[in-house]
């Protein structure tokens, strides 16, 4: 008795080619995260040290700012110095302690006393900002037990996806052949040379 073999339509994709569809789209999704991977470890100690310097960048910046504002402020007081004689009249009597004969002097305690010579101007703030995944990063690039995790991951996804995710690997089994054959055994017998 003949069996007829199942016809397919123009429209209807037959089933090895959408099996090597899936396969193709996992092996490459297999490559991909690999390569994620690998990437990640690589990059990290490079990342770690971007972070730190930029960090540094950052508090430096603000520090400039701030000497900026009072090498400002100072320049404003020279000026004022050199333009304005009633401001520098002001200072000179401030500086000597001098009083004028209208004025009453009311002696106060050192911690109250105030100089006017003192800028006074607020400190920046040397905090450094750190980002969200600053410290997944420290600990990528610092601990080598999860690099080592990590690359081994990827190295067995290599090799998996060349190894197991191959349109050959999956064709039909003929009819003649025990189902129940290993994987290890299948491996072999599709790398192996025949003569």
């Amino acid at each position: 008795m003949l069996t007829a073999s199942p016809s397919y339509s123009a429209h209807e994709p037959s089933p090895d080619t959408i099996s090597g569809l899936v396969i193709s789209l996992l092996f490459w999704l297999c490559m991909i995260v690999a390569a994620v991977l690998f990437g990640v470890v690589s990059l990290s100690p490079k990342l770690l040290v971007y972070l730190q310097l930029r960090s540094q960048f950052d508090m430096n910046q603000r520090k400039l700012v701030t000497l900026e504002n009072q090498a400002d402020q100072l320049q404003r007081v020279i000026d004022a110095m050199q333009h304005d004689k009633e401001f520098a009249a002001e200072l000179i009597r401030i500086e000597f302690d001098a009083a004028r004969p209208d004025e009453e002097v009311i002696p106060v305690d050192f911690p109250l006393k105030r100089d006017a010579r003192v800028v006074e101007t607020p400190l920046p703030d040397v905090t450094a900002e750190h980002m969200w995944y600053e410290p997944v990063v420290r600990n990528l690039a610092s601990d080598s037990k999860l690099r080592i995790s990590l690359l081994g991951a990827a190295a067995m996804l290599v090799v998996a996806s060349f190894t197991l995710l191959q349109p050959d690997g999956l064709s039909p089994v003929p009819k003649g052949t025990r189902r129940s054959r290993s994987t290890w055994q299948n491996l072999c017998n599709r790398y192996s040379r025949r003569f």
